[in-house]
């Protein structure tokens, strides 16, 4: 068999992302289970979106075995030629579902984040544009031609065009991402914190915008290959960039899900010194780990959804154990019991106060 680099680079580079992607939702489980101890649906949808994720991945290796990145001049055998068609064939379902359920947990994450009616009317219409877009797609990836074997024999039978479905597609993801990269920004703007507190939770839901940055780079790709006179040569690079979208994208969206085992593992990136002032009042926390700028941020966000925290945070029946500190602060402003401190100055000593959630049994109240 002719050596085939130029595919074995790009299986090489769709494994090594596909894996890490998957040490990311397993930390993900791993604190929804065994450290928040709340699991939810968006946390069902990333698994499912990995799972597809490992498909597309598959698909990559078998289209790499039959011929992708080779010469379309030195592929002789026209059953080797059907076998990659028909990998490129699921391929394409499995790169649109996965990442129609990237979307979907990212949406659903902020309607249990975030309360305010005019937000989740955002979102709830974000979410069906999404869902809207996703079926079309799905279908249109199972039905591209009629019959659906037409699609790897190349018979003469009624197809889409290929390219302009592509086009539509890269297009849509990359503004739907744009989307809901930015929805949450008028909310996280308007919270009571410092501006260094807002600055790290915008970049926490921001991060996705690197997933655009390689979609852009993916549809790029694509322009390349949509006048190909040599298309298994062509579409190696665009099928790495398919799996590095993909893979990154579900990275993105688990990343705010893992701060608090980031702030077990590596507590001196995450821990803030702050002064004292004047004025002292006590002051609860009910997140993981140590005192941070960006567990302040999400605390204020559970204080500002009052009706969702012990969803995000623990079980109903779990006891929950808090620790008091002093904290002193020049003034205080609330809108109707429902808003939030809002700090002036910082604390005098590096708090290390820890809130934990245990099972009713062992539970211990700390003041």
């Amino acid at each position: 068999m002719a050596p085939n680099a130029r595919g074995e680079q790009s299986i090489t580079v769709s494994a090594v992302f596909t894996v890490f992607a998957f040490l990311f939702v397993m930390l993900r489980m791993y604190t929804r289970l065994f450290m928040v101890r709340a699991i939810g649906v968006e946390d069902y949808c990333i698994v499912a979106s990995m799972i597809f994720s490992i498909g597309f991945t598959t698909c990559i290796g078998v289209q790499v075995r039959y011929g992708l990145g080779k010469h379309h001049t030195d592929l002789t055998d026209s059953g080797e030629l059907i076998k990659m068609m028909k990998a490129f064939y699921v391929s394409i379902i499995a790169y649109n579902l996965s990442l129609s359920f990237t979307k979907v947990s990212i949406l659903l994450q902020y309607r249990r984040v975030f309360t305010k009616p005019k937000f989740v009317m955002a979102v709830w219409i974000t979410f069906a544009i999404v869902i809207v877009y996703s079926v079309w797609a799905a279908l249109g990836s199972v039905f591209q031609c009629l019959p659906i074997s037409a699609f790897w024999t190349q018979d003469h039978s009624k197809c889409i065009d290929q390219f302009v479905a592509w086009f539509f597609n890269a297009s849509a993801n990359i503004v739907s991402d744009l989307v809901i990269i930015i929805l949450p920004m008028p909310v996280i703007r308007d919270l009571n914190l410092r501006r260094r507190q807002k600055n790290l939770l915008m970049g926490v839901f921001a991060v996705g915008g690197f997933v655009c940055v390689v979609s852009i780079i993916r549809l790029h790709s694509l322009v390349g290959i949509s006048n190909s006179k040599d298309p298994t040569w062509d579409n190696a690079p665009a099928a790495s960039w398919s799996s590095v979208e993909v893979n990154v994208a579900i990275v993105c969206s688990s990343l705010p899900c893992i701060r608090p085992l980031l702030s077990r593992w590596l507590p001196q990136l995450f821990t803030s010194k702050y002064k004292s002032t004047p004025r002292s009042i006590p002051f609860e926390r009910s997140t993981y780990g140590r005192h941070t700028d960006i567990g302040v941020a999400l605390s204020e966000l559970r204080k500002n959804s009052p009706s969702r925290s012990s969803d995000l945070d623990s079980p109903t029946d779990a006891i929950k154990v808090v620790t008091e500190v002093s904290v002193n602060i020049d003034s205080v402003n609330s809108k109707e019991g429902n808003d939030s401190l809002r700090m002036q100055n910082a604390f005098e000593r590096e708090s290390s106060t820890e809130s934990l959630v245990q099972s009713p049994r062992s539970a211990v109240r700390s003041t």
